[in-house]
């Protein structure tokens, strides 16, 4: 039995400072019996793989990319979750009310999939354009959420969908526990990893809207490490000593 089921961020978590990532991967590397892997990033997976070859980022066992809207295991996406996210979801009827908001400029084509629709908010746009827009899109009936991050990145997703909800998959389908498994994350769309019952590692070079909600909603099962970037995910897995 593995004794920890890892789930990182990459940009600005796992990635950013390439001493510290590499002390990191080289920990895991000798534990890697130990420790299934997975990646849970807001990049689609084309671009998720991309950045695995710039930066050189171990194999994970698991992607859950596109904020956790799809799931690869090593034989490809996971059907059963995609058709779970599939239903009552109505994307054209949704993205057609967001494309009405001059504030919101799409996201490459490349950053979108049949269950994420992807914005960036314009620079001298209110945040309270996001309010407006959740308002509107509740009172259809679908049922989305929106997820902003990094103060300029927009998804709509599923309510089904998001990264802790992949992550809550994921530990059923590996049959690991909330206490053997680790999220780490920097940002708004980490937020879902952090409302599960995981353990968690918040970097300490985090977003002002994830420290805003650690303040308010964190828990002793959060940690805010004194290091950043993957530093802070080895500070983390000894001050929960999962490896004794």
């Amino acid at each position: 039995m593995r004794k920890l089921l890892l789930i990182s961020d990459l940009d600005n978590t796992w990635v950013g400072d390439q001493k510290a990532l590499e002390a990191l991967q080289q920990y895991l590397g000798d534990r890697r019996g130990d420790v299934y892997l997975a990646y849970a990033t807001g990049r689609s997976y084309n671009s998720a793989r991309e950045l695995q070859k710039q930066v050189g980022l171990m194999e994970p066992d698991h992607w859950l990319t596109a904020v956790g809207s799809e799931i690869y295991h090593p034989q490809g996406l996971d059907q059963d979750w995609a058709d779970y996210l599939s239903e009552h979801w109505q994307r054209d009827a949704l993205q057609a009310i967001a494309d009405g908001f001059e504030a919101l400029q799409p996201q490459s084509p490349l950053e979108q999939n049949p269950w994420k629709i992807s914005y960036h908010l314009a620079p001298q746009a209110s945040p309270t354009v996001i309010d407006q827009l959740t308002e509107i899109l509740e009172e259809t009936g679908i049922p989305v959420q929106v997820i902003f991050s990094s103060g300029k990145d927009v998804d709509l997703l599923p309510q089904r969908s998001n990264k802790g909800n992949a992550t809550q998959y994921l530990q059923k389908h590996l049959a690991m526990e909330p206490a053997q498994t680790l999220v780490c994350g920097d940002s708004g769309n980490d937020i879902g990893l952090f409302e599960t019952s995981a353990r968690g590692v918040i970097v300490r070079n985090a977003q002002p809207e994830l420290l805003h909600w650690y303040d308010q909603w964190g828990k002793s099962r959060h940690y805010w490490a004194q290091s950043s970037h993957a530093g802070a995910i080895l500070e983390a897995i000894a001050h929960f000593d999962f490896f004794g």
